[in-house]
């Protein structure tokens, strides 16, 4: 099922300490586009998208969609679009979406995902106008009018882009005749061919741009460690945004690969829109599951109490992925019994790391067995750095797949990447065992996030938010630690599902029960609901958000601790 880790090890004259995998590399494909061609070829009618609608389900097949991709690209260049103009593509997962990025590419030209959020309510117009001021778009898509209406508004003066509004507008590109539809193979696979948009969790979001060979690439060494994917084609129930690189990049482009199937989840991760994800599980069965942590906590309640959706989830599942934080041991212990009851042995719970700038992958999970902690080892053809960084070691990230930088933005770059092809993550890892490699890397949180209280001494933010988050079993979606400058850290905290104030009192005084250092001991504590940029792309919580916004609950965290005192 999975290729056996193996890991090499050098030591840098500068102390890096350097991991690479001995995993042999297979060949990626020239383009996504080609995957597209391959499977509307060989298996026309299935089906690559399903959509809800009022009609009920909707399935796209491969072969409407070459048809769609080919008109819609052929459209946009008699419209004036050409080799490397930008195109940003505003909207919820949909055909209409996957059309515009794949019309895009074929077309030359740079797809640019954007998050809905951008041009909601509540959004920062600021920020929007910023980030179109430096893609300079030629052509704009918004799934409806309103959102349309604010990017319109947002475009730099004297701006000529083409403004396209919902599933109208992807109608009348379908109208076009495409026998003179951009040629595949003229495509540069070097070339700039998406921008995906940083989460802001450490600042201002930041465009990526990646070619088609980094995003071919990415995905061939997924398939290089986990053989399995070649048994038979992959189906997903799915909701990750396409804005973001682990639902528009790493799921996306492993669907197309292989010829599967990923049926959209109307739900988009609500928890009070569970019952549709349970029900959209339970009929299409997926072979590959990818969530957080909190995600998997919540389907265990239907999964321990419903045989028939126990069976339906778990029949025919090669694994199960979780993201964003280490799954609590408790929630990794049912789920691998829970599918033990219905398979022959567990289904594998497995887990990478990797960002944005990397493609998203940089290492995986590749083993039976391995501790819910454990991110596995570097993919093939990756290189990882560990650099000591104020007691911890941070994880750089060399490869084909790694940017080069940030799109027009020369300041933050050459922060972030180095001339010889390094990316500074500003994640923290290290080995779990340095004797033996081929075990893997534990994440140990961001340095970025460390700070400073008033005496001087550091507080290990990432630490104390991956500790809660397991204390919290599943009932946690995410922890932000505050207190620079001040007496001891406190804590901003997103419950998912039922957990009250009385409930994290009792989760705080068993944390500090264990935890008595200055550093360490937490001081208080509070609930929130995020609101507008405090929830990033990868539905965790945007730190300099957070902070900013909340600035007054923590300042009155620290008031009543002192009026107490």
């Amino acid at each position: 099922m999975f290729a056996t880790p193996a890991v090499d090890c050098r030591r840098e004259p500068d102390g890096l300490l350097v991991l690479r995998s001995r995993v042999p590399a297979g060949t990626p494909a020239p383009t996504v586009l080609h995957w597209l061609r391959r499977f509307a070829t060989e298996t026309p009618e299935a089906a690559l998208l399903t959509t809800a609608t009022e009609a009920g389900r909707t399935a796209w097949s491969y072969a409407e969609a070459w048809q769609d991709v080919q008109r819609a690209a052929t459209a946009l260049v008699h419209s004036g679009l050409r080799s490397g103009d930008r195109v940003v593509v505003l909207g919820p997962n949909s055909v209409e979406h996957l059309t515009m990025s794949l019309a895009t590419m074929l077309a030359g030209a740079v797809a640019v995902p954007v998050a809905p959020q951008y041009a909601g309510a509540s959004a920062d117009r600021h920020k929007l106008t910023e980030l179109l001021a430096t893609l300079d778009p030629a052509v704009v898509w918004a799934t409806d009018s309103a959102h349309a209406a604010v990017l319109k508004e947002a475009l730099p003066d004297g701006s000529r882009a083409i403004v396209l509004i919902g599933q109208t507008a992807v109608r009348e590109l379908l109208r076009t005749d495409h026998t003179d539809a951009p040629a595949l193979d003229a495509i540069d696979a070097g070339a700039a061919a998406k921008i995906l948009l940083t989460s802001g969790s450490t600042g201002r979001p930041k465009p990526v741009a990646y070619s088609q060979s980094m995003m071919t690439t990415n995905v061939q060494m997924t398939l290089d460690v986990w053989p399995f994917l070649g048994g038979h084609r992959p189906v997903l129930v799915d909701w990750l945004p396409w804005n973001h690189a682990f639902g528009g990049n790493a799921n996306v482009n492993l669907v197309l690969s292989q010829g599967g199937t990923l049926h959209i989840d109307e739900a988009a991760g609500r928890p009070d829109r569970l019952d549709v994800t349970i029900r959209n599980l339970r009929r299409h069965r997926p072979t590959f599951h990818g969530a957080v942590p909190a995600g998997f906590a919540a389907l265990l309640p239907a999964l321990e109490a419903d045989p028939a959706f126990r069976e339906a989830f778990f029949g025919r599942l090669d694994v199960m992925f979780s993201a964003g934080a280490a799954m609590h041991p408790t929630v990794f212990r049912r789920l691998s019994e829970l599918s033990a009851t219905v398979r022959e042995r567990p289904v594998p719970i497995v887990t990478g790391w990797g960002s944005t700038e990397v493609g998203p992958g940089a290492t995986m999970v590749h083993a039976h067995g391995v501790a819910p902690d454990c991110i596995g080892t570097p993919l093939p053809g990756v290189e990882i750095g560990l650099r000591p960084v104020g007691g911890k070691y941070e994880l750089l990230v060399r490869g084909p797949c790694v940017a080069d930088g940030y799109w027009h933005q020369p300041g933050p770059s050459r922060a972030a990447f180095t001339a010889d092809g390094w990316y500074y993550s500003g994640d923290a890892g290290e080995l779990i065992d340095a004797d033996h490699p081929e075990r893997g890397l534990r994440f140990a949180g961001r340095i970025a996030d460390d700070f400073k209280l008033a005496n001087g001494t550091w507080v290990d933010a990432g630490g104390i938010r991956a500790n809660l988050l397991a204390r919290g079993g599943g009932r946690l979606r995410d922890i932000v630690v505050a207190g620079a400058d001040q007496s001891a850290p406190c804590v901003l905290v997103w419950a998912a599902g039922p957990f009250g104030e009385e409930d994290l009192r009792l989760l705080l005084d068993a944390y500090n029960r264990e935890n008595t250092k200055p550093s360490t001991r937490i001081l208080d504590g509070a609930l929130l609901e995020p609101e507008g940029d405090e929830v990033g792309n990868k539905g965790q919580l945007v730190r300099g958000a957070v902070l900013a916004r909340r600035r007054p609950l923590i300042e009155r965290m620290y008031d009543r601790q002192k009026a107490g005192s």
